[in-house]
């Protein structure tokens, strides 16, 4: 059975004028001819999406819904004729005559067909809809543009709504499970985190960009159905709907984009969500979803990741956290900020289902470089961590590395509770900051930026996130982000640890006003 992504759209006049009319547009998953699988965004503007809003995860059956749904365009890539007719033959002639280019025309990217359909059935997923309740309630959903209450609300009541598009009748009295069944026979078990994977989708319902692929790994899940994936494959509004498959010469469908854009406390979060299809059909088809193995949930970095989950620790103090690194001995370095008011409230960390109060045995000044703290908690209750490995070689310009970070947790299972790793690059170095592009955002700050060792066999820290970019007027950029390196501190904690010498620590400041003006940075410089 083919898969393919195409572009949804319909037309839509909201006062009903004809000199009015807007076209609404998502991605989609075209499968079995037929079918296609859309996310609920798209019905944004309609009337009818307040019946969605009320339905509070019951399905939508009732005709009067459908009966004044529009007509649904579908936009695909034109698939090869395997006979070719006289008319394609005239038609090619023609157009050779009146381009006078060397521009190959016959390429997909000039051919697309445009196909019509029907809305046969909407329904919300009951997974989503309790991840939005426990994990995303303090999101906004979507760009930030005009009443953000009212459309967050909207957005939410969306995120896990699902929409199937019939392009050969106009019979919405037909089984609608028989489609979502053959699909389910097709998608494959979601995969863990430092999976590869690879995002089909039509950004701004523009045809310029249909089926448009960006790559990334997987830098979380949420839940252990999974409910919900993070992933930092870059998307932007219009690619809701579109697949996800694994990436590879052989790509399976594991899922669809439910969110690419969305803020969380007055930052844009960066990563795109992504729905497994395997626990969304498995839902409503009301079975148990297949037996995941353990290979496809741990991902291909397994080791690597279990390095990463034992030495990076979530940081808590009163309603501030953060992350921070294991370094042996009970010690953790975090960044200052994320400890500041640790004289009114206690400082609680977190790893792996341990919890223990820490004490804090050094804090730069605020607003001085170079933004560190490092606490102290039991070292028997730490038994199962591996203390840190440092780089011994400086960062270099371009090189590959990973970010690890806490943007995100439910307070209600800390068991499972894994920090978030992203991918990306060094954009600039120098002996007192690390430039890096991984998707940064709050919750990340203290955490490591990692190396992979040249055999792939342990990671080195490199440096110790501190700030992501942000201008005045509020605009984020999670990808460009600043780590103070670790050469430039690490042997003053480790004389610390060994001597308990506190005043080595204040060398850490480093008053040299050529660093001090490095790290100034405002008004770009975001505390996360």
């Amino acid at each position: 059975m083919a898969v393919e992504g195409v572009m949804v759209s319909y037309n839509y006049s909201e006062d009903g004028e004809l000199a009015n009319i807007l076209t609404v547009a998502a991605s989609g998953i075209k499968f079995s001819k037929r079918w296609v699988l859309t996310h609920g965004s798209i019905l944004s503007p309609l009337k009818q999406v307040r019946a969605i809003q009320n339905a509070k995860g019951k399905s939508i059956l009732n005709e009067e819904f459908y009966a004044n749904l529009p007509e649904i365009h579908v936009t695909c890539e034109k698939a090869n004729s395997k006979s070719q007719s006289l008319y394609d033959s005239v038609e090619r002639l023609s157009r050779d005559r009146s381009m006078d280019s060397d521009a190959d025309f016959e390429h997909s990217s000039y051919q697309i067909r445009v196909l019509t359909g029907r809305i046969c059935h909407v329904w919300q997923c009951p997974i989503l809809d309790r991840c939005v309740d426990d994990i995303l309630y303090s999101w906004t959903i979507g760009h930030r543009d005009g009443d953000v209450e009212k459309q967050t609300q909207l957005g939410k009541s969306l995120l896990s709504v699902f929409v199937l598009v019939d392009l050969e009748s106009d019979d919405r009295g037909l089984k609608t499970l028989r489609p979502l069944s053959e699909l389910f026979d097709l998608v494959r078990p979601p995969p863990g985190r430092g999976t590869a994977v690879e995002v089909h989708s039509t950004p701004f319902g523009c045809e310029v960009f249909l089926n448009a692929v960006t790559r990334g790994s997987v830098c979380g899940v949420v839940g252990k159905r999974p409910s919900l994936l993070l992933t930092d494959a870059a998307t932007a509004l219009g690619s809701e709907g579109g697949p996800v498959y694994t990436e590879g010469p052989t790509k399976e469908l594991i899922g669809t984009v439910v969110c690419s854009v969305s803020w969380w406390r007055g930052e844009w979060v960066g990563l795109t969500l992504m729905a497994p299809l395997v626990s969304v059909l498995s839902a409503k088809l009301r079975v148990a979803p297949p037996r995941i193995q353990k290979s496809l949930t741990t991902g291909p970095h397994r080791d690597l990741l279990d390095q990463i989950d034992s030495t990076t620790v979530l940081v808590r103090c009163g309603v501030a956290w953060g992350a921070g690194l294991y370094l042996g001995g009970g010690y953790v370095v975090t960044c200052a900020h994320v400890v500041r008011n640790y004289g009114s409230y206690k400082v609680s960390i977190y790893c792996q289902g341990v919890k223990e109060t820490a004490i804090v045995r050094y804090k730069t000044a605020d607003d001085k470089a170079f933004d560190l703290a490092l606490l102290y908690t039991n070292p028997q209750n730490w038994k199962q961590f591996t203390p840190a490995v440092f780089a011994v070689d400086s960062a270099e310009k371009g090189e590959s590395v990973l970010a690890a970070g806490y943007p995100y947790f439910n307070e209600n299972n800390l068991e499972d509770l894994k920090p978030t790793v992203t991918t990306g690059h060094i954009n600039n170095a120098s002996p007192s900051m690390i430039q890096t592009s991984c998707c940064v955002q709050s919750g990340f700050s203290g955490g490591p930026i990692f190396r992979i060792s040249k055999r792939k066999t342990h990671v080195e820290v490199l440096g110790i996130i501190v700030s992501n970019a942000k201008t005045e007027t509020g605009a984020c950029y999670p990808y460009i982000n600043m780590a103070v390196p670790t050469r430039a501190f690490i042997h003053l904690l480790q004389d610390y640890i060994q001597d308990k010498d506190g005043t080595k620590l204040k060398i850490i400041e480093n008053d040299k006003e050529m660093i001090q003006s490095q790290w100034r940075l405002m008004p770009y410089r975001s505390k996360i």
